[in-house]
């Protein structure tokens, strides 16, 4: 990724309900999503290479495992959180959607 937008930090939660068979959809959290029982996980990516990815946790609270994420060749950016380090490729993202190929 030549340029990383602005944009692109914030907290990102999954909307599943927009993925499709090759992505994966990610809006800001003032997006109107339909009701869940529990979290939805969630990305956020800070300047300066803060990362942190957000999973259901004890008694269905989100559990923040922090890291660090840099870009990567391409559309990629590669993050580092919880003992294990994957490349992430972005397929889109602005102001209100985050799209991550599956």
């Amino acid at each position: 990724m030549p340029e990383i937008s602005p944009d692109l930090f914030r907290r990102w939660y999954r909307s599943f309900e927009e993925d499709t068979d090759d992505q994966a959809v990610y809006r800001p959290g003032d997006y109107p999503f339909p009701p869940r029982r529990a979290p939805r996980p969630s990305l956020e990516f800070r300047p300066g290479g803060g990362y942190l990815e957000y999973t259901a946790g004890p008694a269905d609270r989100a559990a923040p495992s922090r890291g660090s994420w840099e870009a990567a060749a391409g559309d990629s950016v590669r993050v580092r959180a919880g003992a294990g380090t994957r490349v992430l490729h972005i397929v889109a993202h602005d102001a209100q959607v985050l799209k991550i190929r599956k």
